[in-house]
């Protein structure tokens, strides 16, 4: 009777699997399952970890299948009870690659390139590579990926070099990403092979595979990540190598624009993994309340960051938007906006706002950052152009200015900083109220008031004026002197300097990255206990 291996069904997975089945003998057959992660195109940080694994598994315990070859890396730490890892072959290289259209390598990547992947552990080691560089989530196969590069899409995009070795696609060394400057996922490189524990035969038969070394390594590298707390957020890289009784760990964990190092030496995996992890989570925001002000779907990622990291985060959006009652005048200026005109969209909301016109747009359009133009992307809307950062300065110094009109559609309550910039480059603007910002707290408005009154000084991350004028409103302008606010830019940094007399911690940049460092900058402020009735 054949053994039955399964697998995902794209051409690396594939060949991966044939890797094994070679060495296993002739009594085998691959059958294909297809996962949560193959059906859907959501960021694996959204899909969670088993998005690639959990099918699979299952088909593994139903005894549908008897073996399953997976990526390691894309392996839960907790193993599946019921389940075990009989083999860890021999490990490929474990590096990264960054594959251009014209193969130059790092060193040939265009001042501001807009790089392709969906990890976060690249997007941060990345930056402290080329801190110009755009990172911009990308998924599919690696076909799809490479495709994505040529075309244009991206100008680069970040894959494993094993994966590309596996699928005898040819790499040159201006390519690799060392180690160091871009450590490996934990695993990565690495086969899992997967059977059921109550199969005491098969288990020894693919024991036989196993490479004792590359299995202590990775046991090392998993062990790190375990004890760190396994989020799929963790911008985590780690490479083991075990030889002669002894297991080496270099580890390096990304924390906002800071990198935190570990290298270190155990005899045994757990041992050193232990250490790693005692010298990189002191770098973790334990006990640290932050609080959010947008609302979860604007904040999901730097919520997640910041939970990984061990802050206690609370979500209390300061404003929601709303549609206009009446969007006469709005579809009035979409409508009349041409091939010659841009309609520029600063929000998830505008290009809500868009989608609610119904009618085809013959104007092309721009958008203020990568998530507003996914929302484009998500109402049938391809912008033409994207800023490299969701500010509105960022926008208004890069847009290409039409032969026609910029129609800027905006919130009741934008300020005046992108349409002024805007008319210094010389643009013809017509702005149009879009869609209704309301200024009141909502959320975990308790919790909020109880870590001011506690003393401890929370900090709070505020992206808008409109979400400091919210949170005074509810809170209270001394409870936001008792706290340690983070301004997005400095439009909000004056704001709450404004109101509050108080100097903000500013964001170096408007995305997770900037905010995250600007959060453990703020933390670090002096942390005296102030006892206050918030109330």
């Amino acid at each position: 009777m054949s053994i039955v291996i399964g697998t995902r069904g794209s051409a690396l997975a594939l060949a991966q699997t044939r890797l094994v089945a070679s060495r296993l003998g002739d009594d085998v057959e691959i059958r294909v399952l297809h996962t949560a992660g193959d059906r859907s195109g959501h960021p694996i940080r959204i899909l969670g970890d088993g998005a690639f694994v959990n099918a699979i598994e299952d088909a593994l315990l139903s005894r549908e299948i008897d073996v399953a070859v997976h990526s390691l890396k894309d392996l839960p730490t907790a193993e599946r009870e019921g389940l075990v890892i009989a083999a860890i072959p021999e490990r490929e290289d474990p590096r990264d690659v960054l594959v251009m259209a014209a193969r130059g390598g790092l060193s040939s990547l265009p001042d501001g390139g807009v790089v392709g992947t969906s990890s976060p552990r690249r997007a941060a080691f990345l930056r402290t590579l080329r801190p110009d560089a755009v990172t911009r989530d990308i998924r599919g196969n690696v076909d799809t990926r490479l495709r994505k590069v040529r075309e244009g899409e991206y100008d680069a995009a970040v894959l494993a070099l094993a994966g590309l070795r596996r699928l005898g696609i040819a790499v040159n060394d201006r390519e690799i990403l060392g180690a160091h400057a871009m450590p490996p996922a934990p695993g990565q490189g690495a086969l899992a092979v997967q059977c059921r524990a109550d199969d005491a035969a098969l288990r020894t038969r693919l024991e036989r595979l196993d490479d004792r070394n590359t299995h202590l390594a990775v046991r090392a590298e998993r062990a790190l990540l375990a004890a760190l707390g396994a989020s799929c957020a963790l911008r985590l890289g780690t490479l083991a190598h075990a030889a002669d009784g002894a297991v080496r760990l270099a580890a390096a964990f990304a924390v906002g624009g800071e990198i935190v190092r570990f290298d270190g030496t155990g005899p045994d995996p757990e041992s050193v993994a232990a250490d790693a992890a005692r010298a990189l989570s002191a770098s973790f925001l334990d006990g640290l309340t932050v609080v959010l002000t947008r609302d979860d779907e604007d904040d999901r990622e730097l919520a997640d960051d910041l939970a990984a990291l061990r802050a206690r985060v609370l979500i209390a959006p300061c404003i929601h938007t709303e549609p206009l009652a009446d969007r006469t005048a709005f579809a009035r200026a979409i409508e009349e906006a041409g091939a010659d005109d841009l309609i520029v969209i600063t929000s998830r909301a505008g290009a809500r706002a868009l989608e609610s016109y119904g009618a085809e747009l013959r104007a092309p359009v721009a958008a203020v950052g990568w998530s507003t133009a996914e929302q484009l992307r998500a109402i049938g809307v391809s912008p033409r152009f994207v800023a490299r950062a969701a500010s509105a300065v960022t926008l208004g110094r890069e847009v290409p200015l039409p032969p026609g009109t910029v129609v800027l559609a905006r919130s009741d309550r934008a300020t005046g900083e992108l349409p002024a910039i805007l008319r210094e480059r010389g643009a013809r603007l017509r702005e149009v109220v879009a869609y209704r910002t309301v200024v009141g707290m909502s959320g975990e408005i308790a919790s909020v008031r109880d870590a001011i009154a506690s003393g401890m000084r929370p900090v709070v991350v505020f992206a808008s004026p409109s979400a400091v004028e919210g949170f005074v409103r509810e809170i209270g302008v001394r409870s936001l002197a008792l706290a340690r606010p983070v301004a997005i830019g400095p439009t909000t940094a004056r704001s709450i300097r404004e109101l509050a007399d108080v100097s903000a911690t500013t964001a170096r940049s408007p995305d997770v990255s900037g905010l995250v460092s600007a959060v453990v900058a703020a933390s670090r402020t002096k942390k005296e206990r102030v006892y206050v009735d918030a109330r």
